[in-house]
Protein backbone atom coordinates (compact mmCIF):
# COMPACT_ATOMS: atom_id res chain seq x y z
CA UNK A 1 0.00 0.00 0.00
CA UNK A 2 2.92 2.38 0.64
CA UNK A 3 4.97 3.42 -2.37
CA UNK A 4 8.70 3.68 -1.76
CA UNK A 5 9.31 6.05 -4.67
CA UNK A 6 10.14 9.44 -3.26
CA UNK A 7 9.57 12.71 -5.09
CA UNK A 8 11.81 15.69 -4.40
CA UNK A 9 10.50 19.27 -4.40
CA UNK A 10 11.90 22.63 -3.40
CA UNK A 11 10.16 24.63 -0.68
CA UNK A 12 8.78 26.99 -3.34
CA UNK A 13 7.43 24.13 -5.45
CA UNK A 14 5.82 22.48 -2.41
CA UNK A 15 4.26 25.76 -1.29
CA UNK A 16 2.82 26.43 -4.75
CA UNK A 17 1.45 22.89 -5.09
CA UNK A 18 0.44 22.12 -1.50
CA UNK A 19 -2.98 20.59 -2.34
CA UNK A 20 -1.31 18.30 -4.89
CA UNK A 21 1.45 17.41 -2.39
CA UNK A 22 -1.15 16.42 0.21
CA UNK A 23 -3.08 14.35 -2.33
CA UNK A 24 0.05 12.49 -3.38
CA UNK A 25 1.03 11.88 0.26
CA UNK A 26 -2.47 10.61 1.05
CA UNK A 27 -2.04 8.11 -1.79
CA UNK A 28 1.11 6.77 -0.15
CA UNK A 29 3.91 8.75 -1.73
CA UNK A 30 6.70 10.23 0.39
CA UNK A 31 7.86 13.67 -0.72
CA UNK A 32 11.22 15.17 0.23
CA UNK A 33 11.29 18.96 0.47
CA UNK A 34 14.62 20.68 -0.11
CA UNK A 35 15.94 24.14 0.71
CA UNK A 36 18.97 25.37 -1.22
CA UNK A 37 19.48 21.82 -2.53
CA UNK A 38 19.56 20.11 0.88
CA UNK A 39 16.71 17.95 2.19
CA UNK A 40 14.95 19.62 5.14
CA UNK A 41 11.73 17.61 5.46
CA UNK A 42 9.97 14.47 4.31
CA UNK A 43 6.19 14.57 4.09
CA UNK A 44 4.56 11.17 4.74
CA UNK A 45 1.15 9.91 5.81
CA UNK A 46 0.47 10.22 9.53
CA UNK A 47 -0.43 6.51 9.86
CA UNK A 48 3.09 5.64 8.70
CA UNK A 49 4.63 7.71 11.49
CA UNK A 50 2.41 6.17 14.15
CA UNK A 51 3.12 2.63 13.00
CA UNK A 52 6.75 2.73 14.22
CA UNK A 53 7.62 0.29 17.01
CA UNK A 54 7.08 1.80 20.45
CA UNK A 55 10.69 1.75 21.70
CA UNK A 56 11.96 3.63 18.66
CA UNK A 57 9.27 6.28 19.02
CA UNK A 58 10.07 6.76 22.70
CA UNK A 59 13.80 7.07 22.00
CA UNK A 60 13.15 9.52 19.16
CA UNK A 61 10.87 11.59 21.41
CA UNK A 62 13.43 11.49 24.23
CA UNK A 63 16.19 12.78 21.96
CA UNK A 64 13.95 15.57 20.68
CA UNK A 65 12.88 16.53 24.21
CA UNK A 66 16.48 16.62 25.45
CA UNK A 67 17.47 18.82 22.49
CA UNK A 68 14.55 21.17 23.19
CA UNK A 69 15.38 21.26 26.90
CA UNK A 70 19.03 22.10 26.17
CA UNK A 71 18.03 24.89 23.79
CA UNK A 72 15.54 26.29 26.30
CA UNK A 73 18.17 26.21 29.08
CA UNK A 74 20.67 28.01 26.82
CA UNK A 75 18.10 30.71 25.95
CA UNK A 76 17.25 31.23 29.62
CA UNK A 77 20.89 31.27 30.76
CA UNK A 78 20.40 28.22 32.98
CA UNK A 79 22.05 24.86 33.36
CA UNK A 80 20.14 21.85 32.09
CA UNK A 81 19.34 20.85 35.68
CA UNK A 82 18.15 24.36 36.59
CA UNK A 83 15.89 24.46 33.54
CA UNK A 84 14.43 21.03 34.32
CA UNK A 85 13.76 22.06 37.94
CA UNK A 86 12.11 25.29 36.74
CA UNK A 87 9.82 23.27 34.46
CA UNK A 88 8.95 20.87 37.30
CA UNK A 89 8.27 23.78 39.67
CA UNK A 90 6.07 25.40 37.03
CA UNK A 91 4.15 22.13 36.59
CA UNK A 92 3.65 21.73 40.35
CA UNK A 93 3.02 25.34 41.39
CA UNK A 94 1.97 27.04 38.21
CA UNK A 95 4.61 29.78 38.66
CA UNK A 96 8.13 30.33 37.42
CA UNK A 97 10.73 29.95 40.18
CA UNK A 98 13.28 32.31 38.68
CA UNK A 99 12.36 35.21 36.41
CA UNK A 100 14.01 35.28 33.03
CA UNK A 101 16.68 37.92 32.57
CA UNK A 102 15.50 40.97 30.60
CA UNK A 103 16.50 41.17 26.97
CA UNK A 104 18.74 44.11 26.24
CA UNK A 105 19.15 45.28 22.70
CA UNK A 106 21.83 47.63 21.56
CA UNK A 107 21.89 49.66 18.37
CA UNK A 108 25.27 50.06 16.78
CA UNK A 109 25.78 52.98 14.48
CA UNK A 110 28.66 53.17 12.07
CA UNK A 111 30.07 56.21 10.35
CA UNK A 112 29.71 56.27 6.60
CA UNK A 113 28.89 53.32 4.44
CA UNK A 114 30.46 49.97 5.14
CA UNK A 115 31.02 47.18 2.70
CA UNK A 116 32.09 43.65 3.50
CA UNK A 117 32.92 40.98 0.97
CA UNK A 118 30.33 38.21 0.53
CA UNK A 119 32.74 35.55 1.84
CA UNK A 120 33.20 37.43 5.11
CA UNK A 121 29.49 38.13 5.50
CA UNK A 122 28.12 34.68 4.61
CA UNK A 123 31.14 32.41 5.11
CA UNK A 124 31.10 31.23 1.50
CA UNK A 125 32.15 32.32 -1.96
CA UNK A 126 28.66 32.57 -3.43
CA UNK A 127 26.60 30.00 -5.25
Amino acid sequence: MYNFGMAVMTVSEARAALPEVLTRVAQGEAITITRFGSPVAVVIRSDIVWSQPGAEVIMDETQVLVRILRERARRHGRSLEQEFRAILDLAENGIETAPLPPIRLATVRTAGSSSWPREETYGDEGR
